[in-house]
């Protein structure tokens, strides 16, 4: 991975506004982890968990869990290595693409919402279907991974998604 210079604004007047308002410190802190890391990705570079944790001295299990609160609070992934190259157990691009997907978003409005190509969210689509499909013929998890070639821990995310998708489809067909 190639090293760039980056500039960050630790301290911005909506910082100063939330602090007058006495906006609590963990609020504080996942507005500015997520700001970090967008300014970053704005500049051509990407931080990792580690990279905030050193900045802001603090652990990296509470830079970990002020992001993971942030992304479920707004639904917006924060840019960052794991996010930005698909890596570890981060609240993927590929669940968010094809959550939209399920919800009938389209490829378009999809890629804006989470700030990659069309062409990714298309193959994240691809993959979904394909462990849809897989599922729905009596696959289990292991068997959908090996034959796809999609980590396990996605396809369980995929199937997550499928199998809330069909909860709330049963529960609009029970309404009507």
């Amino acid at each position: 991975m190639k090293l760039i210079p980056v500039t960050l604004k630790l301290i911005t007047p909506e910082d100063i506004e939330d602090r007058i308002k006495n906006v609590k410190r963990k609020d504080l802190m996942k507005k500015l982890i997520a700001r970090l890391c967008k300014e970053t990705k704005e500049q051509g570079g990407v931080l990792t968990e580690t990279d905030v944790a050193i900045l802001l001295r603090m652990s990296i299990t509470t830079v970990s869990n002020r992001i993971l609160e942030y992304e479920e609070e707004t639904k917006k992934v924060v840019p960052r290595a794991g996010t930005e190259m698909d890596m570890g157990k981060t609240l993927t691009h590929k669940r968010l693409a094809f959550h939209n997907y399920k919800k009938r978003i389209p490829t378009t409005e999809n890629a804006r919402l989470i700030d990659h190509t069309p062409e990714a969210v298309d193959r994240y689509i691809k993959d979904g279907t394909r462990v849809e499909k897989l599922y729905h013929a009596g696959h289990n998890e292991w068997d959908i991974s090996f034959f796809t070639g999609i980590p396990g821990y996605i396809v369980k995310e995929y199937i997550e998604i499928i199998k809330e998708h069909e909860k709330k489809e049963v529960n609009k067909d029970e309404k009507q």
